[in-house]
């Protein structure tokens, strides 16, 4: 169908328990409470074995005709593809902004507004990120001392010193570690285009934002619109990391790494970066991704990551 809206959510769903009907809907209540109405929502199932979902969505498009729209896919292809096609989707009818937006998390009332507002007051911006604060499976609130140590990383540096400006892709390699969540994040359409997220089960937004940000963007950071990202405390936590298991972070230290790897190159490419960098960057990177494995528990990917420095800095 046509589109003439400027701004485009970009939602991946798989929905494959019984909350997560429950989940979407107050996820699009979040969204049709934004004040900034110029936007429409593009759902990409993925596939899902609840087609109770996808006809909840389908209800959505019908209430909803030029507002919410449904791609259905037949085959699971993992969440990097879904946006990836929402983001092409969106691009041909003529949205300028693609802001990403998981299946249950909770958008907050101004976040389109506030981030139109940073596109235009800084055209050197073109990835905007904002905070988040954590809720449970019912939706109530979770403590700081009961997150993961990883996400405690997060929390802390926007509280300190977030990363903004051009190549934030070092920062957050050597300093920050992964520096926020895909639906705080909202991306010049462009931008997205030029560096898709990877087709990877773990980990594929942090690849996406430093291969971003290497190829010369500026991020902008927006403390007032804090999500509200939904990590389940009956399971082993977010949705990427119940399904994939005791194998999470092996993958996850695999998928930064190569990331990592590609901002290198695409800088190089660039001549934004002196190639008498590089090593020093790659051996700092996998130590700061070595402390945040061995923070979170996982000592054996700690050391293999560190193994990875060792013989980086022998070369």
């Amino acid at each position: 169908m046509a589109s003439t809206s400027t701004a485009t959510f970009v939602m991946p769903l798989y929905a494959d328990g019984p909350r997560a009907a429950d989940h979407l809907h107050h996820t699009v209540e979040s969204l049709l409470a934004q004040t900034d109405r110029d936007w429409q929502l593009v759902v990409v199932d993925d596939a899902s074995p609840e087609p109770a979902v996808r006809q909840q969505v389908e209800a959505l498009s019908r209430s909803h005709p030029e507002r919410v729209f449904l791609l259905p896919q037949e085959v699971n292809r993992g969440q990097g593809f879904c946006r990836n096609l929402g983001t092409r989707w969106a691009h041909a009818r003529g949205s300028d902004i693609v802001l990403f937006q998981d299946a249950d998390d909770v958008a907050h009332p101004l976040r389109l507004e506030a981030t139109r507002r940073a596109f235009a007051e800084r055209p050197d911006v073109d990835f905007v990120y904002s905070t988040f604060t954590v809720i449970d499976e019912h939706g109530a609130a979770v403590a700081e001392d009961r997150l993961t140590p990883s996400l405690r990383e997060i929390v802390e540096s926007h509280r300190t010193t977030p990363v903004e400006g051009p190549d934030a892709w070092i920062r957050m390699g050597v300093d920050t570690g992964y520096t926020t969540l895909t639906s705080t994040v909202a991306v010049r359409t462009a931008l997205a285009l030029a560096h898709p997220f990877p087709h990877v089960r773990a980990s594929e937004d942090a690849h996406a934002w430093f291969r971003m940000s290497a190829g010369g963007s500026s991020l902008a950071y927006l403390p007032s619109v804090p999500c509200r990202y939904r990590v389940p405390q009956d399971t082993t936590g977010s949705a990427d990391r119940s399904r994939i298991g005791a194998d999470y972070y092996r993958r996850k230290a695999e998928v930064d790494t190569d990331g990592f790897h590609q901002a290198i190159s695409i800088a190089l490419e660039r001549r934004a970066l002196d190639p008498a960098e590089v090593d020093g960057l790659m051996n700092a990177f996998l130590r700061r991704l070595a402390l945040t494995m061995e923070r979170e528990g996982q000592h054996t990917v700690a050391h293999q990551v560190l193994e990875g420095a060792v013989q980086a800095a022998a070369r």
